[in-house]
């Protein structure tokens, strides 16, 4: 099996080969030419997966409609447009597809064979290469892999196409040009081209062999003498962590403390220069696995990228962060609190419509059986001293020391407002099948926590006022002095947003933020479904 890197590598060497080469292929528009390429469009009119020359045609439909409306007149047999299709492929893998996801390398030897003039293999590699064109196109546009077939609670909007791809097509053909209607397709999110950059960075490092491994067997703290500090100081430094001398050293100095430090924060770990356990993990994980971390947040990209509204909040829950996007731009960020590997943020879109200052916390059932029965069956007095109410099934508020709590009884708990509120002083709804939404906390202290996935589901924010505050600009009729009486009023109040904003809870485990490559474990194990499907070929 070639790795990524070297597959990626040797791709673009083939691509820089055929562009070379595409001089000397003629351009036929025989009729032969023609009659074979509708007797292999014929085969594909049904939407069916057919082999042509041994590589699997999937876009079968697409390409019976796209000759259909030219004749059967071949595409790319001319230098312009077989070199834009070459070079938009190239720019296909720079984006984190594979070779064999566009035929590549298997191309070449079906352009080789048709320059040496057959019609029927002129005919081959017209097929194939508009295969390739409309799987670029389509992964461009939606994104390889169908998120829907792996999350079924998936509600991100999908691209509304008004226009047949065929005919789209065409038109470029006869008109700009397959490059200019790439450029048209490209995505233009900062984040998006940060990381192409910073994949083909990677991709450099996989194909140069990476960097070594550290053993892990023991602790390695500063100042300690150890031998595999030497190591250590080439691992950080091929990443661009230290830049310091390479010696045979064997101290812990430092410089090379402050390069530890700088690795740990990148993985979201203590940075303490300590190397324990979690950050031999980290400093362990292959170039190749970096490169496809980086590669999967390109195609979550791809998924919400066309669809994501200009003004939007967006939450990395394997990040632990949250951001408010404007005019598509990060204005601000703050540390956030996502949920356990237990107890899981969900993915999911939907829009924040209004705040509630001095909330009352409902506690779920779940946690009402597994973190607060145990409590309360201890000591009843547990829930007067955290400003709890009990409620019967009909919703009256009845005495706690009336309860039968040797069982699970029939309540609901109700916390209510205050400063020891397990939602804080304020939540962010976007009311949701998940019970899900943002809010403050009564623990500011776990922000401080370098891994942050911790809560019961919802999303704790750092600074949840400035939040606040940022969601109601331009609402005339609002002020921070307006949201000081509130929360001072003590009493639960409703603030609607002047318009509603978009949320949108991912999930990243790699991006970049300040100029460096941010990577975290994969706390949810999501990213081995994506990745098999990302890396899957084409059936038969």
């Amino acid at each position: 099996m070639i790795r990524s890197g070297r597959a990626a590598l040797l791709a673009r060497r083939l691509i820089a080969t055929i562009a070379l080469s595409v001089l000397a292929l003629p351009r036929a528009a025989s009729a032969d030419v023609a009659q074979d390429i509708g007797e292999l469009t014929a085969a594909l009119q049904d939407g069916r997966t057919v082999q042509v020359r041994g590589l699997p045609i999937v876009s079968g439909a697409f390409l019976a409609r796209f000759y259909g409306a030219r004749g059967n007149a071949p595409a790319w047999l001319g230098e312009e447009d077989a070199r834009a299709l070459l070079n938009a492929l190239g720019g296909g893998l720079a984006q984190g597809f594979r070779p064999a996801d566009f035929h590549l390398p298997a191309l070449l030897s079906l352009y080789e064979a048709a320059r040496a003039g057959s019609d029927a293999d002129k005919a081959a590699f017209e097929i194939a290469a508009s295969d390739a064109a409309a799987r670029l196109i389509h992964h461009m546009v939606f994104g390889k892999v169908d998120a829907e077939t792996l999350d079924s609670g998936w509600n991100f909007n999908r691209p509304v196409i008004e226009a047949d791809p065929a005919e789209v097509l065409n038109a470029a053909l006869a008109g700009p040009g397959f490059g200019a209607l790439m450029e048209r397709l490209a995505i233009r999110n900062p984040q998006y081209t940060q990381l192409v950059e910073a994949l083909a960075r990677y991709r450099d490092l996989e194909a140069a062999g990476g960097w070594p491994s550290v053993p892990a067997e023991t602790v390695l703290k500063p100042g300690e003498i150890d031998p595999r500090v030497p190591l250590l100081r080439r691992r950080l430094a091929i990443e661009g962590d230290y830049f310091g001398p390479q010696d045979e050293s064997l101290t812990y100095d430092a410089g090379l403390q402050a390069a530890v430090m700088e690795f740990q924060r990148r993985n979201g770990l203590d940075a303490d220069g300590v190397l324990g356990p979690k950050t031999f993990t980290a400093l362990n994980r292959t170039a190749s696995e970096r490169v496809d971390q980086i590669r999967l947040s390109l195609e979550r990209m791809r998924w919400l990228a066309r669809t994501a509204a200009p003004d939007a909040v967006l939450v990395n829950i394997a990040g632990a962060r949250t951001y408010l996007i404007r005019d598509g731009k990060t204005v601000w960020t703050t540390r956030s609190i996502t949920g356990s590997a237990y107890r899981k943020t969900p993915v999911f879109q939907d829009r924040i419509s209004y705040m509630e200052f001095n909330p009352t916390w409902t506690v779920p059932a779940s946690i009402f059986r597994k973190d607060k029965l145990e409590k309360i069956r201890a000591d009843v007095g547990y829930l007067a001293r955290n400003n709890y109410i009990v409620r019967n099934s009909e919703g009256a508020t009845i005495d706690p020391y009336s309860v039968d709590w040797s069982g699970t009884p029939a309540v609901t708990l109700v916390q209510q407002p205050g400063d020891d509120n397990a939602l804080g002083r304020v939540k962010f709804m976007f009311p949701n099948k998940y019970a899900v939404y943002l809010h403050d906390t009564n623990d500011k202290s776990l922000f401080d926590r370098a891994e942050r996935n911790l809560s019961s589901g919802c999303v704790r924010l750092e600074e949840p006022f400035e939040f606040a505050m940022l969601l109601m600009e331009g609402a005339p009729d609002w002020s921070a002095e307006k949201m000081q009486a509130i929360l001072a009023s003590g009493r639960t109040t409703r603030v609607d947003l002047p318009e509603p904003m978009p949320v949108m809870l991912t999930y990243w485990t790699a991006w970049m933020e300040n100029g460096k490559m941010q990577f975290r474990e994969d706390i949810y194990g999501r990213d081995a479904a994506v990745l098999a499907a990302l890396n899957a070929g084409y059936g038969s």
